[in-house]
């Protein structure tokens, strides 16, 4: 029986949660008056699902009331209100128009940004990649990342969330440009633990900005030899050699002719070609 607390509205049985065929997908179908709902089975499993609060929500976007929306969550408790953010990013926002996602994303955000930024940003990123009506480039994003609130703790968080989905580096500078982020030199940290093609070919040349920091680049290229994976190992191969570092020690499979090294650093498809021999 699914807790009737958490789950269920009042006088509703669990039958009316009825068990989606395509059981793979990891989902519940509710049926509504205006059609099926798709709740993930985990949310109701591990109880953060209400079934009055997800029709509450849903209701408040319907009609465009976002200030009533904020409005309703500042009533609700605090194990209500976590269950709340828990069905606006698996429910409510996967499942609306691409307008409400980036309208709800912004009053959110507004609202409580310590509560609500990562749940937007992981409501993103699964949107993105299943539906992809949503991407970095629409304006609702850039609204988001304009707000008045949207501090240099937001940047960060949302560089974290956003970076290992990106797949060119072309997306990844409109994401440091768009989050003022200009600086070269910054994105290092951030690149450094995205062990992803694009995310490495812009940390070779953000390296160029530090190449008189002997010691920082030689702790860098030991960084990616302890990550352990072959990606990783092949770009501290590509660093030694590049800016010649006699002070990192291992035995590389890699080989790099003098004349190939200019030519990695200027194109990403010469890059990938050689990370993944």
């Amino acid at each position: 029986m699914i807790d009737t607390e958490i789950s269920l509205s009042a006088g509703e049985k669990d039958e009316d949660l009825k068990v989606c065929p395509r059981q793979a997908l990891g989902y519940v179908i509710r049926q509504e008056a205006q059609g099926f709902i798709l709740i993930p089975s985990k949310l109701i499993s591990e109880k953060h699902y209400s079934t009055d609060i997800d029709n509450k929500l849903r209701q408040l976007i319907a009609n465009g009331h976002m200030s009533q929306l904020t409005g309703y969550l500042k009533t609700l408790s605090n194990a209500r209100f976590r269950t709340a953010g828990y069905v606006l990013g698996e429910c409510v926002m996967q499942q609306c128009s691409s307008a409400q996602f980036w309208s709800l994303a912004k009053n959110l955000v507004q609202y409580d940004n310590r509560a609500f930024l990562v749940t937007v940003l992981k409501a993103y990123k699964v949107r993105s990649e299943r539906v992809g009506d949503v991407n970095l480039r629409d304006a609702g994003f850039q609204n988001l990342c304009s707000l008045s609130s949207f501090n240099e703790e937001d940047r960060k968080k949302t560089i974290q969330q956003l970076l290992p989905t990106q797949k060119n580096p072309d997306e990844i500078r409109y994401l440091f440009s768009l989050l003022s982020m200009n600086d070269q030199a910054q994105w290092i940290p951030f690149l450094l633990r995205c062990r992803s093609l694009p995310c490495y070919f812009l940390l070779f040349n953000s390296l160029h900005f530090i190449e008189h920091d002997t010691d920082r680049l030689v702790r860098i290229a030991c960084y990616l030899i302890r990550s352990g994976d072959t990606l990783s190992f092949n770009l501290a191969s590509l660093i030694k050699a590049y800016f010649g570092l006699v002070q990192v020690k291992g035995t590389f499979s890699l080989t790099l002719e003098p004349y190939e090294l200019s030519r990695i650093a200027s194109s990403y498809s010469v890059f990938c070609q050689k990370m993944q021999f």
